[in-house]
């Protein structure tokens, strides 16, 4: 959901796009062999789901992100949330090709090969990709 949350751009989408990765996943388990990564093949159908949905309404918000409440006090809460939305908005910045990859790889913790995959990329294209990425999100949040 977080992935999706991410790709999508808020939370209403990302629950239509979950319900489709779900319906997606109930109907094509069943007729798969024995999964070597169940994770990498959820998050694959789910980014799928979200390519599908993007292309029907080609519509995008800005990225949001739900406050984490696992810090303590209402200062800590307050500096996280600053944070994380100076994080947020720096991978809403980056181009949609490399955002996707950060997305897929990071929070949606797929491996090199795994994001490659899912993308139809080669691997050295995610490297790439995510290089960029970290140098303009360095460069955006210094």
């Amino acid at each position: 959901m977080a992935m999706l949350q991410r790709l999508c751009g808020n939370r209403h989408d990302a629950e239509d796009v979950f319900q489709d990765t779900a319906v997606r996943v109930c109907r094509a388990y069943s007729g798969r062999p024995r999964l070597q990564n169940p994770r990498a093949w959820i998050l694959t159908v789910g980014y799928r789901a979200f390519l599908d949905a993007r292309q029907r309404t080609m519509k995008h918000e800005d990225l949001q992100d739900p406050t984490d409440d696992r810090t303590n006090s209402p200062r800590e809460l307050a500096e996280h949330s600053e944070d994380r939305s100076r994080v947020q908005s720096a991978i809403a910045g980056l181009p949609e090709a490399i955002r996707e990859v950060v997305v897929l790889h990071y929070v949606g913790g797929l491996s090199l090969s795994q994001t490659a995959a899912t993308m139809e990329i080669s691997e050295g294209t995610v490297k790439s990709r995510l290089n960029v990425a970290l140098k303009r999100l360095r460069g955006i949040l210094e």
